[in-house]
């Protein structure tokens, strides 16, 4: 056996590793930037293919959260609204809507005129609000672009005694299978990857808790789920994708000069299974809420 054919693979993933630990030391941090373009892009189209597929998910975690009447509710990471409108017709209060994307906060005003929004990151909005000022926050498929703990924190320190917080998110396994065929792409072509995205999606809802718990929140709930499905062949599985946000500054990691040979060589991959690609979002949730 010529070891040379085992040899080959080996160096690919180890100029890969060279190349990701690299970008991890040199590159500006520019997530934050990466994240809010993506979601500009896809802001008009976001409800059709993201909201609506993941809805019952998340008006689970606002049935367990159950937002009292005249609620002050705080929505971070708001997207296009959808749970800052699902606040306002439950509580009936003050719905305040936060999120860095512009194209996603003008979605948002034209669905939800009801509620306010402001175009501002979740923790600065957080750290500029006066202490025990909110009833409700809530926080869907977006703490993991956010720093956690200190969003956590601060929510803590926003709510009023007796307020709630419900959050929602991918965990850290979601889209485990797509980024295992992303990673085949890039070390075939170690030198196409130029940004690391730095995000922190927690692994599970145990973690969640944990974090609401050293902030100083009860937890009443919480769980761990996912929801698969087949969008067809590698074509229809990227297209799927770069629609949901799912891959929200995922899609950057190339070089411009070599993004669409990546894209084309992850197609291929999924087609030369021969079988249904499925994707799975895996998520974690839990509701907590401040001591009286």
């Amino acid at each position: 056996m010529d070891p040379t054919r085992t040899d080959r693979p080996r160096r690919r993933w180890l100029r890969l590793l060279g190349r990701v630990a690299g970008r991890l030391a040199r590159q500006p941090r520019r997530t934050a930037d990466l994240v809010r373009a993506s979601y500009d892009r896809l802001a008009d189209g976001y409800d059709a293919a993201w909201t609506h597929h993941m809805r019952g998910r998340t008006v689970e975690m606002l049935d367990r959260l159950a937002p009292p009447a005249g609620a002050d509710c705080i929505d971070l990471t708001t997207g296009t609204g959808f749970v800052a409108g699902e606040l306002q017709r439950r509580a009936g209060g003050l719905v305040v809507g936060v999120d860095a994307s512009d194209a996603m906060i003008r979605v948002a005003r034209r669905t939800c005129p009801p509620c306010h929004f402001i175009c501002e990151d979740a923790l600065d909005y957080l750290r500029r609000r006066p202490p025990a000022s909110a009833d409700v926050i809530t926080c869907a498929w977006g703490l993991g672009y956010t720093r956690p703990a200190l969003v956590l924190a601060q929510a803590a320190r926003v709510l009023r005694p007796g307020g709630r917080i419900g959050i929602i998110d991918n965990a850290l396994t979601s889209l485990a299978e797509v980024l295992w065929v992303s990673l085949q792409a890039f070390a075939e072509r170690p030198q196409a990857l130029r940004h690391v995205m730095r995000v922190r999606f927690l692994p599970h809802s145990l973690a969640l808790a944990t974090l609401m718990r050293l902030s100083g929140l009860g937890v009443s709930a919480r769980w761990d789920a996912s929801q698969s499905y087949q969008a067809g062949d590698g074509r229809a599985t990227l297209e799927r994708l770069l629609s949901t946000g799912a891959a929200a500054g995922f899609e950057f990691a190339a070089r411009e000069e070599d993004r669409e040979a990546i894209f084309a060589r992850f197609v291929e991959l999924i087609d030369q299974r021969n079988e249904p690609f499925t994707v799975t979002h895996r998520y974690l949730a839990a509701v907590g809420v401040r001591a009286c």
